[in-house]
């Protein structure tokens, strides 16, 4: 598959930089040994320079997940007409996701004596322009950046474990405890301290506040973005996920290994993975060929720097 050179990201920046296509992005799940899939996905152009790609990690059944997963994109395009900042449009729309399910929960009848509401993490990612990139992120899932052949995580894990989460918890009037394999839980059930949904577990410091961060796409030493669920981080470490996609030809084929391998390791929950290429796909030390062939267009291309 070819790939075309974004000419106007190209002459703003000053460097090549490629279209990323979403027929290249890799895309691969599988309920593990679980008897149910609470996963979801999405990979979606909201505009001619905007592609907005995402991870959500249900819990306590599917709902709040499929209710990301229908809906997120809504809440985007809807700020994405309000405000300037990319960063406040994520901001606002984890916010406004969180009380619309809340609204959706609440107003069926077949909800009305449950206890408890599902939950969902949420890893959202969005690249304006093809070289600017704007992670929200919210509980477990995790945004793992591959640069100069080395994993950089860009989401922190959202659990009770950290002092400033596990604090708001306490104060909000939550409980921290452990269970028998060492998981520490909100009000002994919930692993993350952070989540959407978990509509009971809002008033004990349960927030659905994401991080932030904004990255520029270096594509010259970037090889590839990838989501992921904690199917695969539970079982390997960030090192072994980009090593484990490096040796693939494509990112189609590095998403699918990368679930297959975490099966092997014994993964015993839903794993999932969204596998984003950048411009240095190919050029890493464990990388077996190129499936397209960004560096030559970065070698060739002088004529733009």
């Amino acid at each position: 598959m070819d790939v075309q050179i974004n000419e106007t990201a190209t002459f703003k920046t000053g460097t090549v930089v490629p279209d990323i296509d979403p027929a290249m992005i890799g895309t691969f799940t599988n309920q593990g040994r679980r008897t149910y899939q609470e996963d979801r996905f999405v990979v979606k152009m909201l505009g001619p320079d905007l592609l907005y790609c995402a991870v959500f990690d249900g819990h306590g059944g599917d709902k709040c997940a499929e209710y990301c997963r229908e809906h997120f994109d809504t809440y985007i395009t809807h700020f994405l007409s309000r405000e300037t900042s990319l960063s406040k449009v994520l901001e606002k729309a984890f916010f406004e996701v969180n009380k619309s399910f809340g609204r959706s929960f609440h107003g069926k009848k077949e909800n009305k004596h449950k206890k408890y509401s599902s939950g969902t993490t949420a890893t959202v990612c969005l690249i304006e322009d093809n070289y600017s990139m704007y992670i929200g992120h919210c509980g477990d899932s995790r945004a793992i950046l591959y640069r100069d052949n080395k994993a950089r995580r860009l989401t922190r894990d959202h659990c009770p474990t950290d002092p400033e989460e596990g604090r708001r918890i306490i104060e909000s009037g939550g409980t921290v405890t452990h269970d028998t394999i060492g998981r520490s839980l909100v009000n002994s059930r919930l692993c993350m301290s952070r989540s959407i949904g978990d509509l009971e577990l809002k008033s004990q410091g349960v927030i659905a506040d994401p991080d932030i961060k904004q990255v520029k796409i270096k594509h010259g030493k970037d090889g590839f973005l990838v989501l992921t669920t904690d199917g695969i981080n539970f079982v390997m470490q960030d090192q072994e996920v980009v090593d484990c996609i490096a040796r693939c030809d494509n990112a189609i084929e590095g998403a699918a290994r990368l679930v297959d391998q975490a099966l092997l390791y014994c993964c015993e929950d839903n794993a999932t993975a969204v596998v984003i290429p950048f411009g240095s796909w190919g050029k890493g030390d464990t990388s077996t060929s190129m499936f397209y062939s960004f560096g030559r267009s970065m070698t060739s291309s002088s004529r733009f720097g």
